[in-house]
């Protein structure tokens, strides 16, 4: 009966084993629930306090999904627009306006000084005045007050019809090489000859109105260019033509002629070119004056003359001339004393000078009614008075004259 006992004795044992293992497994499951619990328990209040929880983490899951969207949004998207930059921003009326679009409603709040501006031509009171867009822009707020002013009018486009300054004074170079400005007469009738409507073909110079040619071109004709051919002048550009006939000896005081001026009359009209003629006085009174004009009416008188009979009065290079003894009211009243016979025949009188002779050496205002035959070369003339010719080259070359050539070009016609 003794293996009986034993048996007994394993049964006991072995089923003592199996109750504790079964109590530690229950101990182990109540601790691991009353964890759970307490995590639980902390993670609800955790998401009760600080509204993260379920609630954050599908906030947080959007976000990343908004995030991975604008990854393959285009950069311009999310850049920064000039309106976020700016200190304060002008209203685009360029661009369509559309409701709840989130563009400029057309007002514009400036960050420096407060103002409320509108878009163009609608308006926003400020303290004391009303302000626009436009007049922001066009810097009448007080921003642009803070600029410079002085530098922003200075920047201002001048009014196309605001008239130049008017010239009152002119420079004038005398023979000795010394320099004078001298004022300009008011009482002497001013040209309006436009020099941007000169043409010059060497060597004829041409003037245009309205597209029209209104000009002739002329040459100074005398003994000291020898035989000319006056058909080949004409070819050449030349419709007229100024002949001297005599002078007066600057030492001697005779009355002498030209030696070629008949011939030269005679070919003149031959060739059909008009014909004006001059006189070189040396006169140091008005009868000498008088007696000059009667002896050159006297040498045309057989002659077609078409153009002015001339009054030529100069100083001597390097000599002593009967005329520098005058003052400047004596050769006034000796060249009017010329031209005035000259006019009383029916014949158009013309006073012949440079600028030195006839801003210095002879008073305009009581010569203003004659005719001038203005000397200066060059491309444009500064004289600023009136005149009917100018002398614009003093040594030109053209066919039909040998030697240098002094031409000239006639603002009037005065054949008609």
């Amino acid at each position: 009966m003794k293996l009986q006992n034993d048996d007994y004795y394993e049964e006991e044992q072995g089923s003592g084993s199996k109750m504790i293992y079964l109590y530690m497994a229950l101990i182990m499951s109540v601790v691991v629930l009353g964890v759970t619990a307490l995590v639980f328990w902390a993670n609800g209040g955790k998401s009760k306090s600080d509204g993260s929880g379920y609630a954050a983490a599908v906030a947080q899951r959007e976000a990343q999904s908004a995030q991975s969207e604008g990854q393959t949004a285009s950069a311009s998207e999310n850049k920064l627009t000039s309106d976020q930059l700016d200190i304060w921003t002008l209203p685009d009326t360029g661009r369509e306006s559309s409701s709840g679009s989130g563009k400029n409603n057309g007002t514009v709040t400036n960050q420096t000084t407060g103002e409320v501006v509108s878009d163009g031509s609608s308006e926003a009171s400020t303290e004391d005045k009303t302000v626009t867009a436009d007049e922001l822009a066009n810097g009448k707020t007080a921003v642009y007050d803070m600029a410079d002013k002085e530098s922003v009018k200075d920047n201002e486009p001048k009014e196309e019809d605001e008239e130049e300054e008017e010239i009152t004074q002119i420079q004038v170079t005398h023979s000795d090489g010394t320099k004078e400005w001298v004022d300009i007469n008011e009482n002497i009738p001013r040209n309006d000859y436009d020099y941007s409507k000169l043409t010059y073909q060497k060597p004829i110079m041409n003037y245009y109105e309205d597209g029209k040619l209104v000009s002739a071109c002329g040459a100074d004709i005398s003994a000291e260019l020898g035989e000319v051919d006056f058909s080949k002048l004409k070819r050449a550009g030349c419709s007229f033509v100024m002949i001297k006939v005599g002078a007066r000896g600057y030492s001697s005081g005779n009355i002498v002629f030209d030696e070629q001026y008949k011939d030269n009359l005679k070919a003149a009209k031959k060739a059909g070119l008009d014909i004006g003629v001059y006189f070189c006085s040396q006169a140091i009174s008005k009868s000498e004056a008088r007696e000059e004009a009667q002896e050159l009416l006297d040498a045309i008188a057989d002659y077609d003359i078409t153009y002015p009979v001339a009054f030529v009065m100069q100083t001597v290079e390097d000599d002593m001339a009967r005329i520098e003894s005058l003052d400047t009211a004596s050769r006034t009243s000796i060249a009017k004393a010329f031209m005035d016979s000259v006019e009383d025949e029916g014949y158009t009188a013309m006073l012949y000078g440079d600028m030195e002779w006839l801003l210095t050496m002879v008073d305009m205002e009581q010569l203003a009614d004659y005719d001038v035959w203005y000397v200066e070369d060059g491309t444009e003339p500064e004289y600023p008075y009136e005149f009917g010719m100018w002398q614009y080259d003093s040594d030109a070359s053209i066919s039909g004259v040998s030697g240098d050539a002094a031409l000239i070009m006639s603002f009037k016609d005065y054949s008609e």
